[in-house]
């Protein structure tokens, strides 16, 4: 599953799945399958999956074997793949393709500064600086950095700007939506900036990252200067020389599909991500020392199992199922931003107005308590009695009316397709080596299987599903530049927020918090749930302190941390 940065609410009430005369089965051996598919998807041969490399190739070709050996058809110019490029990271050469140069003294890149992703890719000027301050011009806050600049004066200049704002950047300030440099930049070539050098010399503000993998380019030079004393210089109008040059690194990655044709109008979508984290990077919660491999059993060598049990019950009992055709899809990409998903909906195998849904399966393979989240049940009228009488066995569901989530139906869902995506929770292990095989309940993911397989069975009988957009909260996802340390359980139905997993290092380890621990109070801010929790985090700025109040068992504690 993508690293959970928006993150969806679990907001219905939990109903108790009770067996009903009629239920399908999974084809007898179904565990044994599951747990071999497993087996192979994370093992260390595999090298944790992720795109670009031999173990991503590995793993493809084992899904692609076993769509051909279920009969599977391909769907795409007779091809079971769908190959797409990523942009892995943006490279800066060094001189003389980058290049910054104030009174004949070149400075290095990126130690003394670096072009971000708004600069022109190739570029060169050279020109004397302007001091615009934080380059913001809003004038219902009677602020405007421009108010006294003559237009024909700054034509041509290279303008200096501050990365912060008139009251800093939090998620409280009254400038939020003036805060995105792109914006600025745009307002400074309006006004023939010739090119533009962000510092950080006010308060409030974290420097930008020098590592990223996505462009934004603008047509002008823009770079970062984070060598104080030359930002100082460079905003007192010197001649400066900059040139630029900003190369992609790419891997192809590759979607594999498999198609069951039954030549039925309507075409039920399935779908989960085989791609992992490989030896961890930038959204591992991994904090030992030497890199180690990322298994992902369940995140999410656990759904592209039950991709596959699904692929080979629909593909070997065609007669049973004949109200849909099936399009499998296993996604690559996902942990780096729904990347395949993504690009599949640009490049759809099937017309969209033959779609009749997307079923989304990401982390099924820790099924505790038989408690199962399902999201998008706002996504079409049907869903509930679908769900409801769909079902076989004793899952307990605990839904989510939103179509958008930290998985592949969000990219489905704006192409305004009915979606469901199935969820057995998040844990300690999540985004760790230690998400291996022996911690997969294979029992448990065999049910949530028996359960699919039946919401499929159930929609033969009720036709294709009607779209229904469903209401994102603006508070749903607040932007915050803090974390405690913690990996939340999003299962949790009590008042407060649960800690299923503490990260060493972070503020809440440092603080002695443990998983199991719930919170219930940061600061003056009271946390009831999730999104109060999110929201009374997005309240915190780096270097801030603040009181933690949280129940361990029915005793109430309380501890300081520092972000």
């Amino acid at each position: 599953m993508l690293r959970i940065t928006s993150l969806f609410t679990l907001l219905l009430v939990s109903v108790w799945c009770h067996a009903q005369e009629g239920c399908i089965e999974l084809a007898e051996g179904s565990a044994n399958r599951v747990a071999e598919h497993i087996l192979y998807l994370a093992s260390d041969d595999l090298e944790g999956r992720e795109p670009g490399t031999d173990g991503a190739i590995l793993a493809s070709r084992y899904i692609f074997e076993r769509f051909e050996e279920y009969g599977l058809e391909p769907v795409m110019d007779g091809v079971y793949y769908q190959p797409f490029e990523i942009t892995t990271r943006i490279r800066f050469p060094e001189v003389p393709e980058n290049r910054l140069v104030y009174r004949k003294k070149s400075y290095t890149i990126p130690a003394d500064y670096f072009p971000l992703a708004y600069s022109v890719g190739s570029g060169r000027v050279k020109g004397e600086t302007i001091d615009l301050g934080y380059g913001i011009s809003a004038s219902e806050k009677e602020w405007d950095d421009y108010a006294e600049q003559d237009p024909k004066e700054l034509k041509g200049k290279i303008f200096v700007m501050d990365i912060s704002s008139p009251d800093g950047i939090h998620p409280h300030s009254e400038y939020l939506k003036y805060h995105d440099l792109g914006v600025r930049v745009d307002q400074a070539a309006e006004y023939g900036a010739a090119g533009v050098i962000f510092v950080n010399l006010g308060e409030g503000a974290n420097d930008p990252n020098a590592e990223y993998r996505k462009l934004k380019s603008r047509h002008i030079p823009v770079v970062f200067v984070q060598n104080r004393d030359l930002a100082k210089k460079l905003k007192k109008g010197k001649e400066v020389e900059i040139s630029v040059l900003l190369e992609e690194e790419k891997i192809t990655a590759r979607n594999v599909m498999g198609y069951v044709n039954n030549d039925a109008s309507h075409t039920i979508i399935i779908g989960a991500h085989y791609d992992h984290l490989g030896y961890g990077g930038s959204s591992s919660l991994y904090r030992g020392g030497e890199p180690e491999i990322h298994n992902g059993a369940d995140d999410n060598a656990s759904g592209t199992a039950g991709l596959l049990e699904l692929a080979y019950n629909l593909s070997q009992r065609k007669s049973e199922f004949t109200d849909h055709n099936y399009l499998f899809i296993a996604f690559s990409g996902e942990e780096m931003g729904l990347l395949g998903s993504s690009y599949y909906v640009k490049n759809q195998a099937i017309p969209r107005e033959n779609v009749a849904c997307m079923l989304n399966m990401d982390m099924i393979g820790r099924l505790e308590e038989n408690r199962l989240a399902v999201s998008g049940v706002g996504t079409s009228p049907i869903w509930e009695d679908v769900l409801l009488n769909g079902k076989c066995g004793n899952v307990q569901l605990k839904t989510s009316e939103s179509g958008i989530g930290p998985s592949d139906h969000t990219s489905f869902y704006y192409q305004e397709i009915p979606v469901l995506h199935f969820f057995t929770g998040t844990h300690s292990d999540y985004h760790k080596p230690t998400d291996d095989f022996e911690k997969i309940n294979i029992d448990g993911e065999v049910q949530v299987l028996s359960l699919i397989i039946n919401v499929i069975n159930r929609l033969g009988e009720s036709g294709p599903p009607d779209f229904t957009p469903t209401k994102e909260e603006t508070m749903a996802a607040p932007r915050f530049t803090v974390t405690l340390g913690v990996m939340p359980d999003y299962m949790f139905e009590g008042s407060g927020m649960r800690i299923d997993g503490v990260t060493e290092g972070k503020p809440a380890s440092k603080a002695g918090m443990q998983a199991g621990d719930v919170v219930i109070r940061m600061g003056e801010f009271k946390v009831e749930d999730m999104m109060s929790y999110m929201r009374a985090l997005g309240s915190f700025k780096k270097g801030d302190k603040t009181e933690v109040t949280f129940k361990r068992g029915e005793e109430e504690r309380t501890a300081t941390v520092q972000f």
